[in-house]
């Protein structure tokens, strides 16, 4: 696991490291994922969306990309299983899953928005980590 929830009074904290900026979204996807649907079982994609969002920099696109994100699952009933993107000024890509299934994804927590509050995205010596907040 490329993602860990950290201790937070109100919200759900997440630090999530990877070796590259695409592999950083796409386990932010994960995480958000993670925190709607619990650990739900990793399954053959059956639906795919495509995914666009820009920023000014990186902290406001990975938040506007996760934004994106969290609007797919509430309208379509997404439960992300592959991301496929690239990112650089904007991200861009297909966010592939399957249709919510109350027997499978029903172990999570809803989450209202996706917080600028302690926001950090910083280069590592391994590659990026994230630290970031779930509104719930």
């Amino acid at each position: 696991m490329v993602f860990e929830e950290l201790e937070h009074t109100a919200d759900i904290r997440m630090r999530i490291t990877a070796p590259d900026l695409s592999s950083l979204f796409a386990e932010s996807g994960f995480a958000l994922a993670r925190t709607l649907y619990g650990d739900y079982p990793r399954e053959t994609p059956a639906v795919s969306f495509p995914l666009q969002a820009d920023g000014k920099d990186p902290e406001e696109l990975i938040v506007n990309f996760l934004s994106e994100l969290l609007f797919l699952t509430e309208t379509e009933y997404l439960v992300p299983q592959k991301f496929t993107l690239t990112v650089g000024p904007s991200v861009s890509g297909t966010v592939q899953g399957v249709l919510f299934d109350r027997q499978k994804h029903a172990g999570g927590t809803g989450v209202k928005g996706i917080s600028y509050s302690g926001l950090s995205l910083t280069k590592t010596e391994t590659g990026y980590e994230l630290i970031i907040i779930f509104d719930i």
